[in-house]
């Protein structure tokens, strides 16, 4: 029996239209600020987005993302039986998804799945605790370029699912059921957003074992967005990974480039190369395709970033760009890598080329002829009885003119 997913779509949007409250913006952020301090961060702007609920069923064929799990594969049933009680989530729950990735030319989408648990005396969140009975969902939509349209963000709807092994939903971001929780202590303290019980939608039991995890947008409720396939999401003891970030190698904003990079001589356990053509008309930010290729001895696994980063370097060798946005996580992909010395994967760079801060301004770095370095760090293991350690991958110099 087919499923009218149109139909499911509109049902569900409508039983969430009912069931959540507006989104006070403002207040979200403030909100944000405040629970930094609480032990989870909130990635960006898009993370304080509404969720509404999205229903894509497409199926998934040539996707250039490959993870630990094995793929999941359309599931020939018959009408789907889930155990939910709204009409929404039995729209959803249960059913057999395959899932497409699809890049939206305005939209980046990125984030992550964390398992933990919820203390709802203090409501704070620590992720990777076992055993883990919360959800943390981290997820939300900037622009593609840092001059894409922002005034289009509020409208992305995101819809986070998680996939069991048999390819059907086991959970996905129902607004209803997000967990609102303050402190019972008297800290006045607020839990983040993003946080909701582990539990199966379909049997209502803890969730266990490894999942796929997507995240799916929409504009203006129209189909299409950009669908995503996240890093896979275990509760498994030990399984909790945060994506590499800080190094003390990494070059600092307002301060000459180091030495060793500005002559090539950086130890990388990377080289990275940009695809042809992509530096001819560079504004304010790169999104680009790129090749990672091992240089050591050492056969390196682990999971390729969301994202790597890059920094401009002017004509004095003094660094002009930030690298990282402290305010922002990192986030691991659902691709993985496993390369030996001259074997390569792919990745993607993305970076709005912020200028440094000051007192008064975040703002981009001016028009003008710089050096591009790639600059990232990776967390690898070297073998299969080592711990993943912090691996840095660089290419450069690359002539960019900023237009």
């Amino acid at each position: 029996m087919s499923m009218d997913f149109g139909e499911a779509l509109r049902e569900i949007t409508a039983d969430a239209a009912v069931a959540t409250r507006p989104v006070d913006l403002e207040r979200a952020q403030a909100r944000m600020r405040r629970r930094r301090t609480q032990g989870a961060v909130l990635s960006s702007v898009g993370a304080a987005v509404g969720v509404v609920v999205l229903v894509i069923a497409v199926v998934l064929v040539g996707s250039r993302v490959t993870g630990d799990v094995a793929p999941v594969v359309p599931v020939v049933t018959d009408t789907p039986t889930p155990t939910a009680t709204s009409a929404a989530e039995g729209a959803l729950c249960g059913t057999p998804f395959a899932l497409e990735e699809t890049d939206d030319p305005d939209i980046e989408l990125q984030g992550a799945v964390r398992v933990g648990t919820l203390d709802r005396e203090t409501a704070t969140f620590e992720w990777d605790t076992t055993p883990a009975d919360t959800l943390y969902v981290s997820v939300g939509t900037t622009p593609d370029v840092p001059d894409g349209p922002w005034d289009d963000l509020h409208l992305s709807d995101v819809t986070t699912m998680l996939v069991g092994p048999d390819g059907t939903v086991a959970f996905w971001t129902d607004p209803a059921k997000q967990l609102q929780v303050e402190a019972t202590d008297g800290s006045g303290g607020v839990a983040v957003d993003g946080l909701y019980e582990a539990v199966d939608c379909r049997t209502g039991r803890a969730l266990t074992g490894t999942y796929r995890a997507y995240a799916t947008t929409t504009i203006d409720g129209a189909d299409g967005g950009e669908t995503l396939e996240l890093a896979p999401v275990s509760f498994e003891p030990g399984s909790g990974q945060m994506a590499g970030q800080w190094d003390d190698r990494v070059p600092a904003c307002g301060r000459p480039a180091p030495a060793e990079l500005l002559a090539g001589e950086v130890d990388a356990d990377f080289e990275v190369t940009l695809d042809p053509g992509v530096l001819e008309d560079v504004r304010k930010g790169l999104h680009a395709d790129v090749t990672v290729t091992a240089t050591g001895p050492d056969r390196l696994t682990g999971r390729v970033p969301q994202a790597f980063h890059a920094i401009l370097v002017d004509r004095s060798g003094m660094v002009v760009s930030r690298l990282y946005d402290p305010t922002r996580e990192e986030f691991d992909s659902a691709a993985t890598f496993d390369v030996g010395q001259g074997e390569s994967f792919r990745a993607e760079v993305y970076q709005w080329f912020a200028s440094c801060p000051d007192e008064n301004s975040y703002g981009n770095v001016r028009a003008g002829k710089y050096d591009l370095y790639v600059y990232t760090v990776i967390l690898a293991s070297a073998g299969p009885d080592s711990s993943p350690a912090p691996r840095v991958a660089v290419g450069g110099p690359f002539p960019v003119t900023l237009r």
